[in-house]
């Protein structure tokens, strides 16, 4: 394959996470730097694993995945946004989010523990327990 069309698209989904204010807006700086990273490196793999694609093809198999990749982005946003502001069930509902985004991206056996498992002094240590730990038991 043409390395020029791989690259493209690899930027193409990098741009997805950038352009993206959704994705990491409101957290404070290195949080919102960890979770925008985390989401390059994401959409870089799943951009690269269609090497041996058509353009067609590429774009069906990438798209639920990018999807994927950017909605449980958005879910730990709203989750370290608005955890300590929000009623137990509610804490619970956004968590269950966060779980239910995961097993798109890490296989549907994944069981999240829960979020104290991930506590840290800051928002960005959160994010980063959070994702190494999901990157570490990786199911796919």
């Amino acid at each position: 394959m043409d390395m020029d069309i791989l690259s493209k698209r690899i930027k193409r989904a990098v741009e997805s996470v950038l352009d993206n204010e959704a994705l990491a807006g409101g957290l404070d700086e290195s949080a919102g730097y960890i979770l925008q990273q985390w989401g390059i490196k994401n959409v870089t793999r799943i951009a690269a694993e269609t090497e041996t694609l058509s353009d067609d093809q590429a774009e069906e198999a990438m798209y639920p995945h990018l999807k994927a990749s950017r909605r449980l982005m958005r879910a730990i946003r709203v989750w370290v946004q608005h955890e300590k502001d929000v009623p137990t069930d509610e804490r619970e509902r956004l968590w269950g989010k966060i779980e239910k985004r995961a097993k798109v991206l890490y296989g549907e056996d994944l069981i999240l523990p829960s979020p104290g498992k991930f506590s840290g002094d800051t928002q960005a240590e959160f994010i980063k327990n959070l994702l190494e730990w999901l990157d570490n038991n990786r199911m796919l």
